[in-house]
């Protein structure tokens, strides 16, 4: 089913903006006058994931997971509040950051709904 927004699936609608959730989680995380290369290259990748998505690029799946993987590593105080449903979303190398408990509950929603 489609967003009747912006005409993307409903599914993609709702990662993008929990996307935007978490990218302005990001710059309250750090300070502007604290901010290192690696965080400005955070805020790219995420403008380009964001990009991505908005167009349905087949890439954004990849990107999506280049963010998350980046978060963990460079903002581990803010990886607690990422949703896990972005987790499942992504896929890849984002399932490691699961429990197994927690894919096993995913796959099962998936496979009713």
């Amino acid at each position: 089913m489609a967003d009747a927004s912006g005409g993307l699936p409903d599914r993609v609608a709702w990662a993008l903006e929990a996307c935007r959730t978490l990218q302005r989680q990001c710059l309250q995380a750090v300070a502007a006058e604290a901010r290192s290369d690696e965080f400005e290259q955070l805020l790219a990748a995420f403008e380009r994931l964001l990009e991505l998505m908005a167009a349905l690029s087949p890439e954004y799946e990849h990107q999506g997971r280049v963010v998350l993987t980046r978060i963990q590593s460079q903002l581990p105080d803010l990886w607690p509040h990422v949703d896990r449903r972005l987790l499942w979303f992504f896929g890849g190398d984002c399932l490691h950051f699961l429990s197994d408990e927690e894919i096993d509950a995913f796959q099962a929603a998936e496979d009713q709904g």
